[in-house]
């Protein structure tokens, strides 16, 4: 019982510094005809204007403008 405390303990840990190590990007753009105002989930990385603009490229997003990066 001990032991399974551990791990999860562990499991947990190793989540919260995933997720504290990304941040937030808002952004406005176009995709498939239609407007996107949006938030979006990234490596921490890729936390600046450029590394967001190459990953909501990759996604098939076009005039891109970036909001906020936040985190």
């Amino acid at each position: 019982m001990k032991q399974k405390a551990i791990i999860l303990a562990l499991a947990l840990g190793l989540f919260g510094a995933t997720a504290a190590s990304a941040c937030t990007a808002e952004f406005k753009a176009k995709r498939g005809g239609q407007y996107v105002h949006s938030t979006i989930s990234v490596p921490s990385s890729s936390c600046n204007s450029g590394g967001v603009l190459s990953l909501l490229q990759s996604q098939g997003y076009t005039n891109i403008q970036i909001v906020r990066i936040s985190g």
